[in-house]
């Protein structure tokens, strides 16, 4: 779990996930596209990408409700300016549940400015768990579900006739962003019913899960979920308040998690804020 979710998420798209793809950007990706861009500073958006239709799609993963407006019009200028001043079709793919939020735009007297957000729960499994693509049916687990241990069903019989190594690639993957949807036991147990198809003890991530015991395994997944969401909301993490994080029952971080995504700003003295608030 050393990258946490986000970069699961973004290992997903890019190798691939042509049924999310073409759910979010309504056509076809021909081709990834360049995401180096220096200027002053170092800036790489999520994803690029060039349509069949020949247009420029650029698409970034949300978690919590960090302000993207400001962000995502650098990202315009910075995506149209190296492709020659081409349009571009901006999203913003939320990870989490659906919140509430202000319209995605900027309105000034001389600027006029949006772009989509979209909520991965909102959209259909249908089409991802009916793709040739196991990142397809990998992200399914995000995706509006009324039944989540037959969703993680589905998924898993859709990834058996995968190599072995590739299952177990996959099966690690599911296991990471099921913490998105807190569905991380159900995956657990219905991976260990499949423990001969998936070889879970040969695969380093899964075997260091399943010795740690369910417990242990959920507080060092969400422990390492909340780091990297903090580290997305653009606040260092002291190496101090990252062994006490580390270090945290599954209670506490559950609680810091859900603090953390709902504050609407989050600087250094709110984390520690955060974390030293008293449990009720």
């Amino acid at each position: 779990m050393a990258n946490g979710y986000d970069a699961t998420i973004k290992e997903l798209v890019w190798a691939g996930a042509p049924a999310l793809l073409k759910l979010l950007a309504g056509d076809r990706v021909a081709s990834f596209l360049s995401a180096e861009f220096s200027t002053v500073r170092q800036r790489r958006p999520d994803m690029v990408a060039e349509l069949d239709g020949g247009g420029l799609f650029h698409m970034e993963f949300q978690v919590g409700r960090e302000d993207m407006v400001w962000r995502m019009l650098e990202y315009y200028a910075l995506i149209s300016r190296h492709h020659g001043g081409a349009p571009v079709t901006q999203l913003v793919l939320h990870l989490g549940e659906r919140g509430e939020g202000g319209p995605p735009g900027i309105r000034h007297p001389n600027l006029n400015f949006r772009y989509e957000v979209r909520y991965i729960a909102d959209l259909d499994a249908g089409p991802l768990l009916d793709s040739p693509a196991p990142e397809d049916a990998v992200l399914a687990i995000l995706c509006r579900c009324d039944d989540i241990r037959e969703r993680v069903r589905r998924i898993l019989a859709r990834l058996a006739p995968l190599p072995r190594r590739e299952r177990a690639d996959a099966a690690a993957k599911l296991l990471i962003l099921s913490q998105l949807r807190r569905a991380t036991p159900v995956v657990k147990e219905e991976l260990e019913t499949m423990a001969i198809q998936f070889n879970i003890k040969e695969h380093p991530y899964l075997s260091e899960i399943f010795a740690q015991g369910l417990e242990e395994g959920e507080a060092k997944g969400r422990a390492e979920a909340l780091l990297r969401l903090v580290e997305r909301r653009r606040v260092a993490v002291p190496e101090e308040t990252g062994r006490r994080i580390r270090a945290a029952t599954v209670a506490d971080l559950d609680r810091w998690l859900d603090a953390v995504i709902d504050a609407p700003t989050l600087t250094a003295a709110d984390l520690e804020a955060i974390l030293a608030q008293p449990r009720h």
